[in-house]
């Protein structure tokens, strides 16, 4: 997938990887929130995050970062529905436009089944328009 984003790729890449601002955004719907962040930010480190539902229902994901490369790219494992014995990768890179804008290629690799693709789809497709929501109002 990828998508341009009104900041800088710094400001992307903290977005992602400081639970503060992770908070804010990292869900797959608008109505949906982040009552948990957690993000040790280095090679082998852990992440988690908890995306709640407007019923209340959670969904867990979590893994561990494989490359930091701060600002360019952003590599780390995921866990599909927090199921420990499937690990999948996803891989940001952040590429600074002419304009002052930036481009982010998702890349999520591994997943099973083309349903896992189809959810997967739709949940970042969601994630990465509640990131531009944030951003905008970031930069403002």
């Amino acid at each position: 997938m990828q998508r341009v984003f009104k900041a800088d790729p710094e400001k992307l890449f903290d977005a992602w990887t400081k639970p503060e601002f992770i908070r804010q955004w990292f869900h797959a719907k608008e109505n949906w929130t982040t009552p948990l962040a957690e993000a040790d930010l280095r090679v082998g480190g852990k992440w988690k995050v908890d995306m709640q539902m407007e019923n209340g229902k959670i969904h867990h994901s979590l893994g561990e970062y494989r490359v930091i490369e701060k600002p360019h790219k952003l590599a780390f494992t995921w866990h599909p529905y927090g199921d420990m014995t499937v690990e999948t990768l996803v891989t940001l890179r952040f590429k600074k436009l002419p304009d002052g804008t930036t481009e982010l290629t998702l890349t999520h690799e591994g997943l099973r089944n083309e349903k896992e693709k189809g959810d997967h789809t739709g949940g970042w497709t969601g994630c990465l328009q509640c990131l531009g929501t944030f951003a905008d109002q970031r930069e403002k």
